[in-house]
């Protein structure tokens, strides 16, 4: 029974060849001639494979193997057009209108999405995270802190006695300007000696 649904259903899937022919026509070129070897062979090789078929079937039934599943039924519409034309429409069951290869896709899809939204702000946070670690101010040693600090001071004081030294000799030139001035003018020039 289940060998007669596998028929069934390879022989509807198969195109009609053309009816054969024993007598060719005379004026047949040797291309034509080509072709009708071709199909014949073709249509032969059709019957071996459904036979092997039929066989190993049949075979594997007496055997006790399983037999591999009978390809779905397909549900069938007949449409009438608004001429009186039939048409008929064969729909696979709703299980198999979507190839798995599709539904892997999207399901790889999603998770790759769902991977995006989630690692997105991971990866943010960690390269935040290096960057301060590398692109902060490098920490100096205690010590080297404490010395700086002494030199800063000492500077400073150097600063500041370098200020007076300078007020002081800017009083001192000041006074010796300011005696110079009233001596000058005691002392007689020599145009009016």
């Amino acid at each position: 029974m289940v060998m007669t649904a596998l028929n069934a259903y390879v022989v509807v899937q198969q195109p009609q060849a053309p009816a054969k022919t024993t007598q060719q026509a005379p004026a047949t070129t040797g291309r034509d001639a080509q072709r009708i070897d071709t199909r014949e062979l073709r249509d032969q090789i059709r019957e071996q494979v459904r036979a092997a078929v039929a066989a190993s079937a049949q075979g594997a039934k007496d055997a006790g193997v399983p037999v591999p599943p009978v390809p779905p039924e397909l549900r069938q519409f007949t449409i009438q057009g608004p001429n009186g034309e039939r048409t008929v429409i064969g729909v696979p069951p709703p299980g198999e209108i979507i190839p798995p290869q599709a539904v892997d896709i999207s399901i790889a899809f999603f998770l790759m999405i769902a991977a995006i939204i989630i690692g997105l702000p991971i990866a943010r946070a960690f390269a935040r995270r290096m960057d301060r670690k590398s692109g902060g101010a490098p920490q100096i040693p205690r010590e080297v802190t404490e010395q700086l600090t002494q030199i800063n001071q000492a500077v400073d004081a150097i600063a500041l006695e370098v200020e007076r030294i300078s007020e002081g000799q800017r009083y001192t030139t000041r006074l010796l300007s300011e005696q110079r001035d009233p001596a000058r003018q005691t002392l007689p020039s020599g145009a009016q000696r």
